[in-house]
């Protein structure tokens, strides 16, 4: 991309698996990013439907947008760790969370909680990487992602404070629980996963665990709270 340079000197320091690896990674975070992408649009024809405020709509709106921007961001990463060109490509197959037992129109302010969770959680996590991560390019990227994040986690929390969602507190309350553990599951699974190379933003796994269970502790919780859930 333009603005990004198409070397980093510790990207070019590591041994060649590493580098592949981390390369790879990358790329699948292309991928995911595009996914989101998909996922954020989902939500915003939701909001749609629900009736929300034009200034979350316009954050939704910005958010999808954000989301491809991302992926092009990690396509270029990976490119610079493998040394090969690499397209951000969508998913094969993409769905929104099923929430069985939930009408329509629970389901959807549902989808618009749930970005919430997942974009907060994921802000947790890139603070974590940041806290440890030297290499400039990993940084420059993992830094923007954040700064989209906390915007995008924005959308649902101004979404559940306003008139539009307040029809519907009641149903989606005894969902917010189950919404906090489901992604934290996913992410403890994806922790597992990833190598340690803190020098490029993938510390010690204890301490991104932790790091997402203190955002669910300190952030989730007192918002959940704050919005009556």
């Amino acid at each position: 991309m333009a603005d990004l340079p198409d070397h980093d000197p510790a990207i070019d320091a590591l041994d060649d698996e590493t580098r592949r690896r981390l390369g790879e990674l990358w790329r699948e975070r292309a991928v995911t990013e595009m996914g989101a992408g998909w996922a954020f649009a989902q939500v915003v024809t939701e909001l749609y439907a629900l009736g929300a405020d034009g200034e979350v709509l316009a954050l939704a709106t910005r958010g999808a947008h954000d989301e491809v921007r991302h992926a092009r961001l990690c396509a270029h990463l990976a490119s610079v760790y493998l040394g090969e060109p690499v397209e951000a490509r969508p998913p094969k197959s993409i769905a929104m969370p099923a929430h069985e037992g939930a009408n329509e129109r629970t389901r959807m302010q549902l989808h618009v909680v749930g970005l919430a969770v997942s974009e907060t959680l994921a802000a947790g996590f890139l603070q974590a990487c940041l806290a440890v991560c030297e290499a400039e390019l990993p940084t420059r990227i993992a830094r923007s992602h954040l700064e989209d994040d906390i915007a995008h986690a924005r959308v649902g929390w101004a979404h559940m404070a306003s008139k539009a969602f307040a029809p519907d507190r009641a149903a989606v309350k005894p969902w917010v629980p189950k919404l906090i553990e489901a992604n934290l599951r996913h992410w403890r699974s994806r922790i597992a996963e990833l190598p340690v190379v803190p020098a490029h933003g993938y510390p010690e796994h204890d301490a991104l665990t932790s790091a997402l269970e203190e955002t669910a502790r300190d952030v989730l919780v007192p918002g959940f709270r704050h919005v009556g859930l």
